[in-house]
């Protein structure tokens, strides 16, 4: 742990930011200044443009949640339990859309959610006061997060667009320096050091390009340059491994050929340095090399698969270092065929899991219900608070695979808040008797849980505690400690916390193995759709399929440093079948003597996948083997041209992704 100045700024900030913002609700006699000062903190984050994403959808959702409690509590309030109810669904729909979503645009439909809750549950013992209440909300969260966007976009602002720019030159280098490694003549260990690397870092830009449209800075990356960058990365780590599994194959087969030595060794020189030749170079050499004559034999096969696999890694990386300047430097001139990637991206289909987000909205929704039970049963004048809580609780952390542990930090921090609020609530609070007091006995407490906030791994601790300081002082303009309000209202927090952690475990909580497995299943499924489709139905497929499955890699490879040794390798085999996709889409069958031998290979290939989706488990298949082994012999008996050596490479590919410790083919085969 170590606090710096960047950290001790934050810290000043999200103090000022909040004291302005309870000196405003203190000033207009609103009832319930703590909102806003709770609001500063929720919403602060140690990147301006992610202070002013965050507080454009946390203002629109709160306004959303306030107006369905308006509209559920009046019609309901003489029905208690319809009106658990009614709030409790809304709840679990909102998450459930929210989870969906997978857009910053998510964090709007969440707070719409819970904020429901929030107003709704207190006011059920007044109704007629629900309008009130729900503008008051409005107004106090309004409050917060414009002074939370406004101190921290004028006090030396931390710009999202400047650290996203150093951060890709790193990615941008690691990913060099791993193609460099991978097109070595020898295998080295650490590349497969710098793939999980690379994998995670993916993922971190993508984080941070979320806020990159709220940034502070003048000139921005858009959207569609991010996201095109992030797939590029993405692209790379099963196109660079596929590419390595084919120099290892080929060694291990028979000597690599002279002229395939030299375009390897060349290329490896260029991505560790650029101005050693040109794309369009590297790429007719490739492209003269694949014009040769495709060799029957299983070394011929392996060496025409890596040239076009080297062809695929030269644009790859050309195109990526080209989107990445853009991102650095927003505004220089792209190719054209750089615009019409982009123009794709902006139509970038994601993964959803229905039944995963249904699931976290079941939980929210039993957690919910059952403290509204227990209220409605024992008539406890603070079980609104536990309902409440619950709701909160539910949705902070449904977008993790296992939510309890996080949930459970909560709780446990929640209750190391207690003292210090007790302190300040009979101890301190009665000495003050000025606003300029006020600030001063706070500052101790919330100055140092706010710099340690700035650091990611101390995070999920402070936001619980400043979050139980806030709503345990409930500042008003009417100062009056009570001893049994503050227990029973701690108590229900409490009740409502461990309701979401019992609901949570009991249906959502899972691991991030378990994570994996579903994404590869639900790759699994789309898979066979598109081996089993027609030829047009598999073109159109697949650019959609595509999309959706590089999103599914990103997710995957986030994972892959926390999930145990055999899911990693689960994981890793995952990048495989991207590349599996691609061939399928190179099969398309046509008017030849191969196209009845390809039909039945799609529809093989297509039963595979089925079959392991309904196992939940890759499975051995020989048959498949012994099929495409029949495809390549029918393959190569075709007279020489672009399409034989574009489905020879298609069929090596697939031969080497489904059975990489396969032994090499051989032309009797044929006979299989």
């Amino acid at each position: 742990m170590r606090i710096g100045l960047r950290e001790v700024v934050f810290s000043a900030n999200c103090f000022a930011a909040a004291m302005l913002a309870l000196f405003i609700s203190f000033r207009l006699g609103l009832e319930r200044p703590f909102w806003a000062m709770a609001t500063v903190y929720i919403t602060s984050q140690p990147l301006s443009g992610a202070v002013r994403s965050k507080a454009v959808f946390r203002l629109l959702g709160t306004i959303a949640g306030a107006m369905a409690a308006v509209v559920f509590v009046p019609a309901l309030v003489n029905a208690p339990l319809l009106l658990s109810l009614a709030l409790a669904l809304w709840v679990g729909g909102c998450l459930f859309v929210s989870l969906l979503d997978r857009t910053p645009r998510s964090y709007l439909f969440m707070l719409a959610g819970y904020t429901a809750a929030l107003v709704g549950f207190p006011a059920v013992g007044h109704p007629e006061a629900i309008f009130e209440v729900a503008v008051l909300r409005a107004q106090e969260i309004g409050i917060g997060v414009t002074c939370a966007a406004l101190v921290h976009a004028i006090v030396w602002p931390r710009s999202v667009t400047a650290l996203l720019g150093g951060r890709i030159r790193t990615v941008l280098g690691e990913a060099e320096e791993w193609i460099v490694d991978a097109l070595s003549p020898a295998p080295l260990e650490r590349a497969d050091g710098k793939r999980r690397r690379l994998a995670a870092d993916a993922t971190e830009l993508h984080v941070m390009a979320t806020h990159v449209p709220f940034d502070t800075a003048a000139i921005r990356p858009t959207q569609a340059v991010l996201t095109a960058l992030q797939d590029r990365f993405v692209l790379l780590l099963p196109l660079v491994s596929a590419v390595e599994d084919r120099m290892r194959s080929l060694a291990a087969a028979g000597e690599m050929p002279a002229p395939l030595a030299a375009l390897v060794e060349d290329i490896r020189r260029w991505a560790g340095d650029p101005a050693s030749a040109t794309p369009s170079q590297l790429i007719d050499r490739c492209d003269a090399l694949a014009a040769r004559p495709v060799a029957s034999d299983w070394a011929g096969l392996l060496a025409a698969n890596l040239v076009a696999r080297l062809r695929e890694l030269v644009d790859a990386l050309d195109t990526t270092r080209l989107i990445a300047a853009q991102a650095i430097a927003p505004g220089t001139a792209l190719p054209d065929r750089i615009q019409s990637l982009l123009r794709e991206r902006q139509r970038r289909p994601l993964h959803r899991d229905l039944s995963l987000a249904l699931l976290s909205a079941a939980a929210a929704v039993i957690a919910i219900l059952a403290c509204c039970l227990f209220w409605i049963t024992t008539a406890w004048a603070d079980g609104a608070v536990a309902a409440m809580i619950a709701a909160v609780v539910c949705c902070f952390f449904a977008t993790m695979d296992d939510p309890v542990p996080a949930q459970r930090g909560f709780l446990i921090w929640t209750l190391v808040s207690l003292p210090l609020t007790a302190l300040y609530l009979f101890a301190l609070l009665p000495l003050v008797h000025s606003f300029e007091t006020l600030a001063l006995i706070l500052a101790p407490a919330l100055l140092v849980p706010g710099a340690l906030m700035a650091l990611p791994h101390w995070y999920g601790r402070m936001m619980p505690m400043i979050i139980g300081l806030a709503s345990g002082l409930a500042l008003t303009n009417s100062f009056s400690p009570d001893a049994t309000a503050f227990f029973n209202g701690n108590v229900a927090q409490l009740v409502g916390v461990a309701a979401a952690i019992l609901a949570t475990r009991l249906f959502r909580s899972i691991s991030a193995g378990t994570v994996v497995r579903r994404l590869r299943r639900a790759g699994w499924r789309e898979l066979a759709e598109i081996a089993e489709q027609g030829t047009a139905s598999a073109t159109a497929k697949l650019a959609v399929w595509q999309s959706r499955m590089l999103d599914r890699v990103g997710l995957l490879a986030a994972r892959i440093g926390d999930v145990e040794r055999t899911d990693r390798d689960f994981a890793m085999a995952a990048l495989r079948e991207l590349r599996m996709g691609l061939s399928l889409g190179q099969l398309a069958a046509y008017e030849s003597g191969e196209a009845d031998e390809i039909r039945a290979l799609r529809q093989e290939i297509a039963a595979h996948y089925r079959r392991c989706a309904a196992a939940g488990e890759p499975r051995d298949d020989a048959p498949l083997l012994a099929r495409i082994d029949r495809a390549i012999a029918c393959a190569v008996t075709v007279a020489d041209n672009a399409g034989r050596r574009e489905r020879l490479n298609a069929l090596t590919g697939l031969r080497r992704n489904f059975f990489p410790n396969a032994a090499g083919w051989t032309r009797e085969a044929r006979a299989a």
